[in-house]
């Protein structure tokens, strides 16, 4: 009997020690949320029944609410720390994990490798030359619960894809791979060091470490990376200790001969100044490879309850295999679905209130979570995001529908809404008195991921909500008027001064 309970009380211990390595809970600071959990759902890959569970922890923690992020996790809010221990035993029940969560942390260290950003249909697409998800598979399977990687300098980003959008943008990775051939051989190019937030040196683009590097070298190439930053980056300072710093320090060439060391070989060289075409979504309804179709619902900034989430789940079972995906657009795909049962699925997700119709603005745009966040809680992005989707459907009207713009909003400098890297930026600077629409930010025009990627132009004054609806509504008519079928087209040919003439943003 003795030997009983020590041998309960030994397994006890055991699984308190999984989930010291696997789980924890991040730290909120608004909307009377002291904790969310940021599930780690791997290479965005998440079955009806595992959507499911995710819908019944919502409900029982988080208030029937869920956000997918744009690293294709799903994050529930107002969590108690008392439940924690009661969520994670469920999460492993469904073979789900957590990040490390160490933002808290107040000094270098408790860094982690975030889950692996990735194309969320490989395996599906037409014409896909490599599925990647199983080398992000491959990726994650080592570095989940790894007590070698746990202690990092600071957290570590990886993204792979090989669509020709690159919609994983790989740009503003610590590593992120694109697909690129050589000689006919497909493979990945990849570049280092990119990151959107104020950490220093401040935002920048991945810089090429212009190799071709080839699908079976992905794993060992991330992993000695992984431990490049984990020996040599920064641990004296916070500001310093991402990834971004050694490279900013050291140069890419410096460390692409680091990695060739830690790898006992040289790798190929293939000049590149990044991909060709970067962040852009799966939009729609597309056909797969095998005659099936995928349907991308759009949840404007990922928000989306537990009801929805479980309707989700059913037409995916009815009319499809089961299997979803989330997106790095913080949207929702449905893989194989029926062409027969196709229209019959879109009417069901339609009564859902689930609709995908609307503009490409709506799929590809993006807002952080800043009225959860300690540095900026009183800012609703994703609320004033989809108010201003909104008003652009209703007043510009189908001609919006196939245009490329797409809006980044973030609360604070950090930038977790990809401001930017967007057509339009906005960054909140006031929370104004009434309600969403009189919130202001301040305007940013021009950014970009992709060859020629640059990152978005400060506009001089702040406007409200309700004034950037007309100034952006202005610029989008100006570019279609002049036979453009995206704003960068507009914004090649104008100056700086002539956008803000055309947009009223310089009017007091």
């Amino acid at each position: 009997m003795v030997e009983d309970n020590l041998k309960s009380i030994e397994l006890d211990v055991d699984d308190l020690r999984k989930f010291k390595l696997r789980y924890s809970l991040g730290q909120d600071d608004g909307r009377n949320s002291r904790h969310f959990l940021r599930i780690k759902v791997t290479e965005g890959a998440i079955t009806s029944r595992q959507l499911v569970e995710v819908a019944r922890l919502s409900d029982q923690y988080g208030r029937g609410k869920a956000w997918v992020t744009d690293r294709q996790s799903i994050q529930l809010h107002w969590i108690e720390g008392k439940h924690a221990t009661d969520i994670f035993s469920r999460l492993e029940g469904i073979g789900f994990t957590t990040d490390k969560c160490g933002q808290a942390y107040p000094k270098p260290g408790y860094g982690d490798l975030r889950n692996v950003c990735t194309c969320p249909v490989a395996g599906f697409e037409k014409g896909e030359q490599i599925n990647v998800k199983p080398l992000a598979e491959e990726i994650n399977e080592f570095f989940v619960g790894n007590e070698d990687f746990l202690d990092m300098p600071k957290k570590f980003k990886i993204s792979i894809s090989a669509c020709d959008i690159d919609c994983a943008r790989s740009q503003m990775q610590d590593l992120g791979f694109f697909y690129l051939e050589k000689d006919g051989e497909p493979g990945f190019g990849a570049v280092i060091g990119g990151a959107m937030g104020i950490a220093k040196p401040g935002a920048v683009t991945g810089k090429p470490l212009n190799v071709f590097i080839k699908p079976e070298d992905v794993f060992e190439v991330s992993k000695k990376m992984a431990e490049i930053h984990r020996d040599y980056s920064n641990t004296e300072e916070v500001a310093k200790a991402r990834f971004k710093w050694l490279v900013h320090e050291w140069g890419a060439e410096k460390v692409r001969d680091k990695l060739e060391d830690k790898l006992g070989r040289k790798l190929e060289r293939h000049e590149y100044s990044g991909p060709k075409i970067s962040g852009r979504e799966h939009v729609g309804i597309q056909e797969q490879e095998n005659g099936k179709y995928f349907v991308n619902i759009p949840l404007i900034g990922g928000g989306i309850s537990s009801e929805a989430l479980r309707e989700i789940s059913k037409v995916s079972e009815k009319y499809g295999t089961g299997d979803i995906r989330t997106t790095p657009y913080q949207n929702l795909i449905l893989l194989n679905i029926s062409p027969d049962e196709l229209e019959t699925s879109l009417e069901t997700l339609k009564d859902a209130g689930l609709s995908v119709k609307g503009s490409r603005t709506r799929w590809e745009s993006v807002a952080c979570a800043a009225d959860f966040c300690a540095n900026s809680s009183q800012y609703r992005p994703k609320r004033a995001l989809r108010s201003i989707i909104d008003y652009l459907e209703e007043n510009i009207g189908d001609e919006l529908s196939d245009f490329k713009v797409n809006i980044g909003i973030s609360g604070c400098p950090r930038d977790c809404g990809l401001l930017k890297a967007s057509d339009i930026g906005m960054l909140a600077v006031s929370p104004g008195e009434n309600g969403i629409d009189s919130e202001k930010y301040m305007p940013h025009l021009g950014g970009e991921f992709g060859e020629d990627a640059r990152f978005a132009d400060r506009l001089p004054d702040s406007k409200s909500v309700d004034e950037l609806k007309g100034s952006i509504q202005n610029l989008i008519e100006e570019a279609l008027d002049e036979g453009y079928n995206n704003i960068r087209d507009l914004y090649a040919d104008r100056t700086t001064q002539e956008l803000i003439e055309i947009a009223e943003m310089g009017e007091g």
